[in-house]
């Protein structure tokens, strides 16, 4: 082709198949360095999704979206987190007017969450694929970094990309947030009835229908219970009322009067709720032990100076804190969706402090017989010398 004074190689605008000079030089390395190279051009191959209130007696959301896909280019390497997403409101807002203000308060606010989704098609990058799992985001500046990197490496002049802005639609998060809630306090009364039906036997003339039912407990009474199951009175802060200990501070506390524990239980029962039965509401203030109190439960946490007999196990004498076996058991990977039940468990048998799994009493075949399993044994008995 060169004989008849045509290079195909070697010019900045080949037939269609051919690398230009400057992708010659970026994937494979041939020839010199341009003198002036071609921008990389991402063409993001764009659609939303977008959701604003309803007017009128019946609560919703009205989604927006454009009729069809359309295309916005930016040049690799040479725009901001901030400025493509404000520059993608815009060019959304072309597309249906309003679009790009929903898209841009959302940003700034926070709430309700946009995703970002991307999509490519790379055999050497497959996790940026549109089919991959988990699906490619650039929801903040590390993944949008990330995705134009991918596409500079690759060295194309040219980069095809799917982009879809998709916009939480509040009240399906409401209602998922209120099925949690609602399953979450389902099965708390799920154990209270279990700890009832184990408390007694049917009698004679009873049918096995009559047995308690989660269904027979009140949700907020039911998780009452279960925290002042949990906490008890101390005679360090107070001999009649429960207590709440502060994690990492001994001579800190909050009485669990009624009032106090039946704001936990409601706090526990609000739909997407941080709330735990071992972590209490944030507007729950600690009380501060008195002087002469402080220095006897200083020195009950401080060491002896003397040696316990040789019979003595050296566990029994610990201030519960069931706040830490929660953290405990965060920290040694139990997975997530398990905690709540080895919590229980752990609870259920007293252990409200992670080095009462120090005692010789408690032995690692007993432990199999509370009903957890091997591996979980193994998880909480040989860390616990790093609590």
């Amino acid at each position: 082709m060169s004989s008849r004074g045509y290079d195909l190689f070697g010019r900045e605008n080949p037939p269609a198949g051919y690398h230009t000079d400057s992708e010659n030089y970026r994937i494979h390395g041939i020839g010199p360095e341009p003198v002036d190279p071609k921008p990389q051009i991402i063409r993001c191959i764009t659609s939303f999704l977008v959701h604003f209130p309803k007017k009128g007696p019946r609560a919703g959301y009205t989604p927006v979206k454009p009729k069809e896909d359309f295309v916005i280019e930016i040049t690799a390497g040479a725009i901001t987190f901030d400025a493509f997403r404000k520059l993608v409101a815009d060019e959304c807002n072309k597309k249906r007017g309003g679009a790009g203000q929903l898209i841009r308060d959302a940003c700034e606010v926070g709430s309700p969450a946009v995703e970002w989704k991307v999509g490519l098609k790379f055999r050497t990058a497959p996790q940026w694929n549109k089919t991959a799992k988990p699906t490619p985001k650039i929801n903040d500046e590390a993944g949008f970094a990330a995705w134009v990197q991918v596409i500079i490496d690759h060295g194309k002049d040219e980069t095809e990309s799917s982009l879809q802005v998709i916009m939480e639609n509040l009240a399906v998060a409401a209602k998922e947030s209120q099925t949690d809630a609602a399953l979450k306090a389902h099965n708390l009364a799920q154990n209270a009835a279990r700890h009832a039906n184990s408390s007694r036997r049917l009698g004679l003339s009873e049918h096995p229908d009559q047995a308690t039912t989660a269904g027979k407990f009140d949700d907020r009474n039911v998780i009452a219970n279960e925290i002042l199951r949990i906490y008890k009175p101390n005679v360090n802060y107070d001999r009649k009322i429960p207590v709440f200990l502060h994690p990492s501070d001994p001579t800190r506390f909050i009485l669990l009067t009624e009032a106090t524990v039946q704001k936990w239980a409601q706090a526990i029962k609000e739909p997407g709720s941080l709330v735990t039965i071992f972590s209490p509401p944030n507007s729950f203030k600690y009380e501060q032990v008195s002087t002469t109190k402080r220095r006897r439960i200083n020195d009950d946490h401080s060491p002896r100076g003397h040696s316990p007999p040789a019979e003595f196990d050296p566990s029994p004498v610990i201030e519960p804190n069931s706040a830490l076996v929660a953290d405990y058991i965060k920290f040694v990977k139990i997975p997530l969706d398990q905690q709540d039940n080895v919590i229980q468990i752990l609870a259920e048998r007293g252990v409200t402090h992670p080095k009462m799994l120090l005692s010789k009493t408690i032995t690692p075949e007993r432990m199999l017989g509370w009903g957890l399993i091997d591996g979980f044994v193994t998880q909480l008995c040989d860390n616990i010398a790093r609590v």
